[in-house]
């Protein structure tokens, strides 16, 4: 449809936007279920599903415009499956208090860095400063994030939202440039209506 392979080359448009998708608590979407009951198997399917469609949407999502951003917790491996959480980019993580939950968040390597491990920020001068992994980039670095009061965090929202746009609106675009349907007969067997957010 852009006469390219990643959408990168060219960036996002009105017509092919970038769809930032931020799963928060996310955790709380791969929760494992395990019994024989109906209610049970439901939500196993359910979890699996999720899964299933975030690892496609982080695995193929950014060269088309998609980007995923899960936050949790916990990143452990019952909370995050590691199927998921090995292919992301990009891993952040603030103070943690074990060695294995900084491993957890941004890998075994982190334990060839104690320097820079998660671990070393408990202290209040900490407070807003993470450890971050980036693919492609040896070692660790530690940014600082600064405190946003709810009012700026407003202002901020108020004054950028001519940038985003509705995701029904967003997938219409989509839909309208590749000539497909939101039907539950199409191939792309989309669940949501473009007439509905």
């Amino acid at each position: 449809m852009l006469g390219v392979k990643n959408m990168w080359h060219v960036g996002p448009s009105p017509q092919w936007p970038l769809v930032v998708l931020i799963i928060d608590e996310a955790h709380t979407f791969f929760r494992e279920y395990k019994g024989s009951d109906t209610e049970t198997k439901r939500l196993a399917a359910l979890t699996a599903e999720n899964a299933r469609l975030v690892e496609d949407l982080v695995k193929k999502g950014r060269s088309v415009g998609v980007l995923v951003i899960l936050i949790s917790q916990k990143t452990t491996g019952d909370a995050l499956p590691t199927f998921i959480r090995d292919v992301c980019p990009v891993g952040l993580s603030f103070a943690q208090k074990t060695v294995e939950a900084a491993v957890a968040a941004l890998g075994d390597d982190i334990r060839n860095w104690p320097d820079a491990s998660p671990v070393t920020l408990q202290d209040p001068a900490y407070v807003g400063v993470a450890v971050m992994a980036m693919q492609g980039h040896p070692g660790y670095t530690r940014i600082r994030t600064p405190y946003v009061s709810d009012a700026d965090a407003a202002r901020v929202a108020e004054a950028t939202s001519h940038l985003t746009a509705d995701p029904a609106l967003c997938l219409d675009a989509l839909l309208d440039a590749t000539g497909r349907t939101a039907s539950g007969d199409d191939e792309w067997n989309c669940p949501v209506s473009p007439s509905k957010p």
